[in-house]
């Protein structure tokens, strides 16, 4: 059993958000309407969220004292664009402090352009469908590149493409609550010749980064280790043949695409001039393993549930399975497909105990996963973890907790109280790694989890 796990000497460690989830007070978008008319599970909306629009320069302080290197955070086109070709100025020079802001804490940035919400005008003429839609978002991305496009270490293009596309128009649970197959696609071919005219874009206008080296662009998507829940007889034998299918869908027709030039099935057939080579690194978003499990009552979503439990399986607050040698399968499989190097754009836990113990085990775990994959020869270059504070979570609203540091919504305060694991990932950025005295300390029961043969399926 190891003793140790040290990571490579400059090895990124950094956390995440996203604008919408924690500035508050983004009203001129589409999830901002979608929140008023009650769709939020817990029946809260994003309101002021944890206010980071106006408390950045606390949260930042507080990154600087844990010794957190990098922040991944977003811009809001919303904010930027309000009204249809009404650009706010003031609004970018607010973003430009909190950039800056990073900057005097020595905080590398990863900044995201589109993180899945709209302002309002552009989604009620059709948003990512209507045929001007990748022209909009290029005029939008054109104003933050030459106005900030000195700041940023890393940029995301989009978070996340297949899941604005999936979720809002194939499932409909999203905004804009469409259950269309011919929608998903149309969206996910935009978002793709978006992506494309974006990367571009960038080296054309910021052809170096701060560090001197050629500016670092990518897309943060999001994966999860697709496998059958092993259901006997019939049912077992269609979760076996819907794995596959389900995998290709969500994220690698979309790499595929990438990694070729060419728009592959079912979001189309067409080779996009600047698709191929479009990332200069790839970021993964990983938090799971679906486990599809059949479920006859499911009619609306191809009789499957796609969050079975194995057994054995630890489950967290979003009702998701912890597995960590899905993050190693995941690695592996982006590794081969474009050998680019990785940055881990998000990965975390939700808890919502204070001491968290649930989270420490899960981020030790799936650390331990990196460095297996860094020792299979993968390049992964830093890890941002999501996210900082709690924050407003999509549909699922403010229930479900995934911050190092505990933000109460009913606080009228918002106090920033850091959780053990807070003062974990400390400790592991200071060490670069992870060692036996601070898995005692933290989390001594996952000793075979990190050090051991426990995750090495």
């Amino acid at each position: 059993m190891k003793k140790e796990i040290i990571f490579p000497q400059g090895f990124l460690w950094g956390t995440a958000s996203a604008g919408h989830q924690v500035e508050g007070g983004n009203d001129k978008s589409d999830w901002w309407k979608f929140e008023s008319e009650g769709k939020v599970y817990d029946g809260t909306v994003s309101g002021k969220a944890v206010d980071y629009w106006n408390r950045y320069e606390e949260d930042h302080e507080l990154m600087a004292k844990y010794g957190y290197q990098a922040f991944r955070l977003g811009i809001e086109w919303a904010r930027v664009e309000p009204e249809d070709g009404v650009f706010d100025m003031k609004a970018v020079r607010h973003y430009e402090k909190i950039l800056r802001s990073l900057r005097k804490h020595n905080i590398k940035i990863c900044l995201t352009l589109y993180h899945w919400v709209l302002p309002l005008w552009f989604a009620e003429k059709g948003g990512w469908e209507h045929p001007e839609a990748a022209d909009r978002f290029m005029a939008f991305c054109e104003l933050i590149v030459n106005e900030l496009g000195e700041y940023p270490d890393l940029w995301v293009t989009l978070n996340e493409p297949n899941v604005p596309a999936a979720a809002g128009c194939l499932a409909g649970v999203f905004p804009p609550e469409k259950k269309s197959f011919a929608s998903f696609c149309k969206v996910s071919n935009t978002l793709l010749k978006s992506h494309a005219r974006c990367y571009r874009l960038i080296h054309d206008l910021v052809p170096k980064g701060p560090d001197g080296w050629p500016s670092k662009v990518g897309v943060a998507n999001a994966y999860q280790h697709v496998a059958p829940f092993g259901t006997p007889g019939l049912a077992g034998a269609y979760e076996k043949a819907l794995s596959p299918v389900l995998a290709y869908g969500s994220f690698k027709a979309w790499d595929y695409s990438v990694a070729t030039g060419w728009i592959v099935p079912p979001f189309g057939l067409e080779h996009v001039p600047g698709l191929k080579d479009s990332y200069d690194y790839c970021g993964v978003n990983y938090y799971t393993r679906m486990s599809l499990k059949f479920d006859a009552a499911k009619t609306d979503e191809m009789l499957i549930d796609i969050h079975g439990i194995q057994p054995g399986i630890e489950m967290n607050q979003m009702g998701w399975e912890n597995y960590p040698p899905g993050f190693f399968n995941t690695l592996k499989f982006v590794w081969d497909t474009f050998k680019k190097p990785i940055y881990i754009t998000e990965n975390g836990c939700a808890d919502p105990q204070h001491d968290d113990i649930g989270r420490r085990r899960y981020l030790l775990e799936h650390m331990a996963q990196i460095a297996r994959a860094l020792d299979a020869g993968i390049d992964v270059r830093g890890y941002f973890q999501w996210s900082f504070t709690d924050n407003f979570e999509w549909r699922e609203g403010f229930v479900k907790k995934l911050g190092l540091i505990e933000c109460d919504y009913a606080d009228p305060e918002l106090k920033r109280v850091p959780r053990v694991s807070a003062a974990m990932y400390a400790d592991i950025v200071k060490k670069n790694g992870i060692t036996t005295k601070l898995l005692e300390k933290y989390a001594p029961d996952c000793a075979d989890g990190v050090f051991g043969d426990k995750w090495m399926d």
